[in-house]
């Protein structure tokens, strides 16, 4: 009798132990944190691009962690910006210069887009900015327009009076060109035939950077990786509103073709018309 009484027990631990853990991936499974617009990545490069260590900071070669909270509504929208952990005055501005940089997806509960709060991480190490400084080719942003919208909004293209444009590499190039001297056409979407459309959005800022780029609509076989790692290739001559350069939302699609022959190469779309 005790040994059933056991063998009871046994088995409404185990049935309590499999409904707790079946609660808590139902849970997981119906939500999703905010994430800024590229995630991971996306977050790296704007770092990488956009980063200006303070004078005064460098000067006095001051390392730090600056830890940024905010709430993002259900409607994309940041608010409650504060700063959790400090590294000293001139580094949490230059933290929260970045994050008011960052666009975002609200957070899903349950198949509802809900409000809810964030924690982002700025790193500041001089010695490691120094060598990011060396490799992107500039220490303070350079801007090919002035003045510059100091809003933080950003633009629809049909709102603009001039249009952003790439700065290509050679004069007189159009996108296609730049394509076919740029793109390295994924070798496992060539061994598997696979062709398509990626559709990317991004943000150019005054600076002549891009920022939060995403992939919108993807392809596979490494198509969605190479059209990214094209864009981060170029710099713009970034869009204007009333005389200043401002930030403007770009949606592009870059298409990957790939001809019959046995060659096996890479034949450019007409995207021109979008930029």
């Amino acid at each position: 009798m005790k040994g059933r009484i056991l063998q009871i027990k046994y088995y409404w631990m185990t049935g309590f132990l499999l409904f707790f853990f079946l609660q808590i991936s139902a849970q997981n499974a119906y939500y999703t944190p905010p994430e800024n617009f590229g995630g991971k990545e996306a977050f790296k490069d704007l770092i990488k691009t956009e980063m200006v260590y303070p004078k005064i900071a460098r000067n006095k070669k001051e390392d730090g962690k600056v830890i940024v909270t905010a709430t993002i509504s259900s409607q994309a929208k940041v608010s409650g910006i504060h700063i959790l952990q400090s590294a000293g005055v001139n580094l949490d501005r230059e933290a929260g210069r970045l994050f008011d940089l960052l666009l975002w997806t609200p957070a899903v509960s349950k198949g509802k887009l809900i409000d809810k709060d964030v924690e982002v991480e700025f790193s500041f190490k001089l010695k490691k900015y120094l060598k990011a400084v060396k490799h992107r080719g500039y220490d303070q942003l350079k801007y090919f327009h002035t003045p510059i919208d100091t809003s933080l909004r950003v633009f629809e293209t049909k709102q603009l009076d001039t249009l952003p444009r790439p700065i290509y590499p050679k004069e007189g190039m159009d996108f296609s060109e730049f394509m076919v001297r740029n793109m390295k056409y994924p070798a496992e979407a060539k061994k598997q035939g696979v062709a398509g459309t990626v559709e990317l959005f991004f943000v150019i800022e005054p600076s002549g950077n891009i920022t939060n780029l995403k992939v919108e609509s993807g392809v596979g076989a490494g198509c969605s990786q190479e059209a990214m790692r094209l864009m981060k290739l170029l710099r713009w001559f970034p869009g204007t509103k009333a005389g200043k350069a401002v930030r403007t939302a770009i949606h592009l699609s870059i298409t990957f073709n790939i001809d019959d022959s046995n060659d096996m190469r890479y034949v450019p779309s007409n995207n021109t018309n979008q930029i």
